[in-house]
């Protein structure tokens, strides 16, 4: 906690408030919102973001103030892990409340619709590079949600290939549903097989040459990220690679108030890791580290391994 503000939010204005911490101006227009509709919220957000631990009941009403009016928020507390979440930030949808706003309008919001960009430029490059030395390539998206990602890339690129197959794996039945359509749109319905299983518990018939592990590791202690990505790498066909993503430091040190928001109200919390720290994952998985890229930010580091 900055040693020039007081914990007390009642000393000070959200101007002030914004301008001593450095916020971006959708910090403000969040807040100022927050106070006209209603006083209790924006004191509340500003002293716990100070450190001082408040009532439960008054956790309580703020979430509760969150869930009613932010369809984001009602997204992330009935399912963290949803790719509702994503998708709201991917499509970026007439969400007409503040509190959307503001969460698609933050550094973090753009960051995860940039990450999906970069995650899809790179899957073409290795696409690309695999189809120089293999005549097929098959790709294995694992609690990828719809694979909006591999269906982009596939309709853009390979819908008359008939060479290149997905296999996109997860769970969540709405996510497979969602992602069936997505396909359709694309054209690429008859190259992307779904199935609503635990990828950890899925033995493939056929080997993957890519896998792609987005948004899983986020939220894992690094020991279970260890576990999932040797679990994972059984999968992997010889002389294929792996990509998986993990949140960095640099969000929390760019965006501090998004991930305030995100943990402290909304209860969806992260787990960063450094790039030295995501390549000893890689390591002890067995994985050999060869590349890897951040979205525009900074936010989410993609390391490629063999």
């Amino acid at each position: 906690m900055p040693k020039s503000i007081d914990i007390d939010s009642k000393n000070y204005s959200v101007k002030e408030f914004v301008e001593k911490l450095n916020f971006d101006e959708c910090v403000f227009d969040l807040l100022k919102f927050i106070e006209k509709d209603n006083k209790k919220v924006k004191d509340f957000l500003i002293t716990k973001y100070l450190g001082a631990s408040l009532p439960a009941n008054t956790e309580e009403y703020v979430l509760e103030y969150f869930i009613n009016n932010s369809v984001f928020s009602a997204a992330t507390m009935a399912n963290p892990a949803t790719s509702i979440v994503t998708e709201l930030l991917y499509v970026r949808p007439n969400l007409n409340h503040p509190i959307d706003k503001y969460f698609l309008a933050s550094k973090s919001g753009k960051a995860i619709r940039s990450r999906i960009e970069k995650v899809e430029e790179n899957i073409h490059s290795l696409i690309e590079k695999y189809f120089e030395k293999n005549e097929k390539v098959l790709i294995g998206n694992v609690g990828g949600g719809p694979s909006r990602d591999i269906s982009d890339v596939f309709s853009k690129y390979y819908v008359d290939n008939d060479n290149i197959d997905a296999v996109s794996i997860d769970r969540d039945g709405f996510s497979i549903k969602r992602g069936k359509l997505l396909a359709k749109i694309g054209n690429v319905e008859n190259k992307i097989d779904f199935l609503g299983i635990n990828f950890m518990k899925h033995k493939p018939k056929k080997k993957f040459d890519i896998i792609l592990l987005v948004g899983v590791l986020c939220g894992l202690p690094s020991e279970t990220c260890v576990l999932v990505l040797k679990n994972t790498k059984r999968m992997l066909a010889r002389g294929g690679c792996i990509m998986a993503s993990n949140v960095t430091p640099k969000m929390l040190e760019d965006d501090p108030f998004t991930y305030f928001l995100m943990e402290k109200i909304l209860n969806w919390k992260l787990i960063f890791k450094e790039e030295e720290l995501l390549k000893n994952i890689f390591r002890k998985s067995g994985l050999k580290w060869q590349q890897n890229f951040t979205d525009e930010y900074g936010f989410h580091n993609m390391g490629i391994g063999i």
